[in-house]
């Protein structure tokens, strides 16, 4: 059994912190970053929960020959849709199977994950809710009542407390073990199986608003748009000013201008960690011209300036 417990003041040290679990985080809410990361491995289940007090882009690949759920303990309410946002606040999350997946989380999140080996859950499932499960690409939601949800979270909770709790010799690990991954598994057949029965209550997650921010995203990642600014991204990718206003809006709660804006930035503080370029350079590279603009901007989202992060970084080498 592996366990691990950490609170993070760098949202890039807590999004690599996952093993086995790529992923790549960017701050959208300003204020220092504060996160927190509990994870537990067993042989064929994981579970691991997260919290964090700033509004997080979360993109990942799910892990080769998992089946994954997300678990809300705490959503904040926001502007943004659970369709478009591809996370449901109000019930469960059913991850896609091996595949990319983004979401934009609200400030003050928390939840959890339980991962379970795709072979385990085929020896149990039926044949159709396996086949479905493993067929997913996208996140799904499966809406919940209220009292069960909550009764979920209790649950996991105390299995969580159980096996951070739980004292493992050489001669009882395996029992404990086996033990713990067996009511983890439980939990999840409860879900899996209540989907099963009623697939009315299952609902793809992602719209058209999400599509246009995921492509916006990735366009001002990438060289060719780090520089745009959203007339050029209208321009390049062909949408509609009111368009592009409205999508954003509904996917992430803010606008087109502050959620690219810190993407901008974001990207620009990975680099400050990972080059000796000067800060000058290395704003220019983002379309940032105006060092006194840059370092206003960066210290607001950050909670610190550039000469700080680059320093902060140097220290830990």
């Amino acid at each position: 059994m592996f366990s691990q417990s950490a609170v993070f003041d760098d949202v890039y040290q807590h999004a690599h912190s996952l093993q086995d679990w790529p992923q790549e985080y960017d701050q959208l809410s300003s204020g220092k970053f504060e996160g927190f990361l509990e994870d537990i491995q067993l042989d064929s289940v994981r579970v691991f929960r997260e919290r964090m007090k700033q509004s997080v882009v979360q993109d990942t690949h799910t892990p080769q020959g998992k089946i994954s759920m997300m678990i809300p303990h705490h959503v904040e309410a926001s502007d943004a849709s659970e369709q478009a946002r591809q996370i449901m606040a109000s019930g469960i999350t059913l991850l896609p199977y091996e595949s990319d997946f983004s979401f934009v989380g609200p400030a003050e999140l928390d939840y959890s994950i339980i991962s379970i080996d795709h072979q385990r859950l085929r020896e149990l499932l039926s044949h159709e809710t396996y086949t479905r499960l493993i067929g997913f690409k996208k996140s799904y939601g499966i809406k919940t009542a209220p009292t069960f949800l909550v009764n979920l979270r209790q649950q996991l909770t105390v299995l969580m407390e159980d096996l951070k709790r739980v004292e493992v010799t050489a001669d009882n690990a395996e029992l404990i073990s086996k033990a713990m991954e067996d009511k983890l598994i439980q939990l999840a057949l409860t879900i899996y199986e209540a989907d099963d029965k009623d697939t009315s209550q299952l609902k793809r997650l992602g719209n058209q608003h999400n599509y246009i921010v995921q492509r916006c995203h990735d366009y001002v990642a990438s060289s060719e748009g780090s520089c745009a600014s959203i007339v050029d991204i209208c321009k390049a990718l062909s949408i509609p000013h009111r368009t592009l206003n409205y999508s954003f809006h509904k996917a992430t709660g803010t606008s087109p201008m502050q959620y690219l804006r810190a993407v901008k930035l974001n990207a620009a503080r990975r680099e400050l960690t990972k080059s000796h370029l000067p800060v000058t350079d290395v704003a220019a590279n983002y379309g940032f011209f105006h060092m006194g603009y840059f370092s206003q901007e960066y210290r607001r989202l950050f909670g610190e300036t550039p000469s700080m992060t680059r320093k902060r970084y140097a220290d830990r080498v």
